[in-house]
């Protein structure tokens, strides 16, 4: 590092950025519940962005430094990025100086075992879930990661994070006679329960069982549509967007501080947001972001109304921004009062698994296709396929209902189910 800091100094640039990452991990790789492979890895990152001035604008360019390097390679490379940098200039904008905040520790239990126990309790979570004669896992992969991650600039910033993040690729299958169904999940998070792991583990086989069995939907009106897991956020990220440093600096944003995001008349749930820097659980968690910022709650929504803005350093100095706040990867959402119960007591279409939810950001056209639903209409609840859902996030906005129940994401925390009246359906 004293080597690579010392060229840069004598170097013919405005500025630099060292970002370096020492990334552990263990690797388990099952068959048919049967562990067939295991890995451990232990890799060194180490990414260098120079800064080049010219008059009003600024050009940056980023390479892969390794310790083997000398003085002369690190020079000639950096000569050619030089010259890359001034093919793509920005207006100038200062990085991140040296201040008296430090990043808080990111809260988790992983930091309690070891990468391969953690590893081992995560398989045996996963295996402890209900057998079925009809069902049984094609695969299941399990990847636990430390990182630590320090940051500098030739600003004086110097700040250092560790980190944890699992997740478990998991293809349940069903097969009766001639036919089998597979689905894919992805279960990822920062922090080890393994009751809950369990419990997600039957969720994804019961699903594949019950798609398995679902038959194709028969209605062409619309219905009362719930949104649920995976897909919640994207509802979210219409609001997001357009309170972003980025959005307003392109003249892109639909909202201002002050306005109501949701209209003047809300009959259904009033949105309250923030953005946080980490969560328990949530593996996308920070204490700063890529530019060395350190990172702290943002409220952006209350009660409907927009309160503030977001966003990376960069595009904060172009709206002259004194303090800004940085890349904030968490969004928290306040649930609701109705519950999950209550959402199901009247004719409704749940939709649990898409091939791919669409969110149009520009237009509000929200939907896609569904895999997996469930389908109730006043007597009872049946397993349904083969259909779309469109919507428009414009109209929707007044009427959305919030479940009492949360869930935790990777970058996301908040209710797990949204109730939207009026959605149509193909």
């Amino acid at each position: 590092m004293e080597k690579l800091i010392k060229v840069l100094k004598s170097s013919p640039i405005s500025d630099y950025k060292i970002s370096v990452k020492h990334v552990e991990s263990v690797e388990l790789f099952y068959v048919l519940n049967k562990l067939e492979t295991n890995r451990a890895t232990n890799i060194d990152e180490v990414a260098v962005t120079i800064y080049v001035d010219e008059g009003e604008f600024r050009g940056q360019s980023t390479f892969s430094y390794y310790p083997y390097m000398s003085e002369e390679e690190i020079k000639e490379l950096i000569k050619k990025k030089i010259f890359a940098a001034k093919f793509a200039l920005n207006p100038h904008y200062e990085l991140p100086g040296k201040n008296d905040e430090k990043p808080r520790k990111i809260p988790t239990n992983f930091e309690n075992y070891s990468l391969l126990e953690a590893g081992e309790r995560i398989a045996k979570a996963v295996l402890a879930a209900k057998k079925y004669q009809e069902g049984n896992f094609s695969a299941n992969e399990i990847f636990v990661y430390k990182t630590d991650e320090r940051i500098l600039n030739s600003k004086g910033v110097d700040l250092s994070m560790t980190s944890y993040r699992a997740f478990i690729e998991l293809i349940p299958s069903w097969e009766e006679g001639e036919k089998e169904v597979e689905t894919y999940n992805n279960l990822e998070f920062s922090n080890l329960d393994e009751e809950e792991i369990t419990r997600q583990v039957n969720e994804a086989m019961e699903i594949t069982r019950d798609r398995f069995n679902a038959v194709d939907l028969k209605i062409d009106k619309p219905v009362k549509v719930i949104i649920e897991g995976e897909d919640v956020p994207d509802i979210f990220e219409f609001f997001i967007d357009s309170l972003s440093y980025r959005y307003k600096y392109m003249h892109m944003n639909r909202f201002n501080v002050g306005d109501h995001v949701q209209g003047d008349e809300v009959t259904g749930d009033k949105i309250n947001l923030s953005m946080l820097p980490f969560y328990v659980g949530a593996s996308k968690s920070r204490s700063f972001d890529g530019d060395g910022v350190v990172l702290k709650e943002v409220n952006l929504i209350k009660d409907g109304v927009a309160q503030s803005m977001f966003g990376s350093h960069v595009f904060g100095c172009y709206l002259n921004e004194k303090n800004p706040t940085g890349v904030l990867p968490i969004v928290k959402v306040e649930p609701g009062q109705k519950s999950f119960k209550e959402m199901k007591k009247e004719p409704y279409l749940r939709c649990v698994k898409f091939s791919s939810f669409q969110f149009d950001e520009y237009s509000g056209f929200f939907g896609g296709e569904v895999r997996l639903g469930y389908y109730f209409d006043g007597e009872k609840e049946i397993p349904v396929t083969s259909f779309s859902i469109q919507g428009d996030i414009n109209q929707a906005k007044t009427n959305m209902i919030f479940s009492k129940e949360e869930q935790v994401l990777p970058d996301y925390v908040g209710p797990k189910y949204i109730e939207i009246k009026g959605i149509g359906i193909n």
